[in-house]
């Protein structure tokens, strides 16, 4: 009930707001390398600029990752995490790179990550984004590679981990 509100809330303030705003559904390949396993889900978004964003899975079902302001709230399959990122590096450049990499503004995720970033041309028009950060860190992200529609809406995010792990995302945007 807590998600669906968030939601609803979300949603409101998009179409309310009369900021940069989208929502749609995205698939989720999380590959684990060291155990060579790939963890499936999908659902749906909504994202509403500068900083609202909702992923509510529909598989499996009742997963849910929000970020609300600075706060990050998520329940994946059984395990809850509420933080301030204010109060947490870690999770505030994750949050800051989800955020960013939906605002189309890679080039603030490449300087807080002290990264390159390579820009080149995407499939119609759009731009493909490839961020490596410089020096190894224990944890966060390693790289991001991102693809952008003409229009500037995200539509392939693919997000590597120190860990080994990485996770791509495509969306699609209604």
């Amino acid at each position: 009930m807590k998600k669906q509100v968030l939601s609803l809330l979300l949603l409101l303030a998009a179409l309310t707001a009369g900021a940069q705003s989208f929502t749609g559904t995205f698939t989720q390949a999380k590959t684990l390398k060291a155990a060579k396993k790939v963890i499936k889900s999908q659902g749906e978004i909504v994202f509403t600029m500068p900083d609202q964003l909702a992923m509510n899975y529909t598989q499996p079902e009742g997963d849910f990752f929000v970020i609300d302001g600075p706060f990050v709230r998520l329940d994946m399959r059984g395990t809850a995490l509420d933080v301030d990122s204010r109060t947490n590096k870690t999770i505030a450049q994750q949050r800051n790179a989800l955020i960013n990499s939906l605002s189309g503004k890679y080039e603030d995720i490449a300087r807080e990550m002290d990264a390159t970033c390579e820009v080149s041309a995407g499939k119609n028009g759009g731009k493909h984004v490839v961020i490596k950060v410089k020096k190894p860190m224990p944890k966060g992200y390693s790289g991001l590679e991102l693809d952008y529609r003409k229009d500037g809406i995200l539509t392939r995010m693919v997000l590597e981990e120190f860990g080994g792990i990485s996770t791509e995302y495509l969306l699609t945007v209604k």
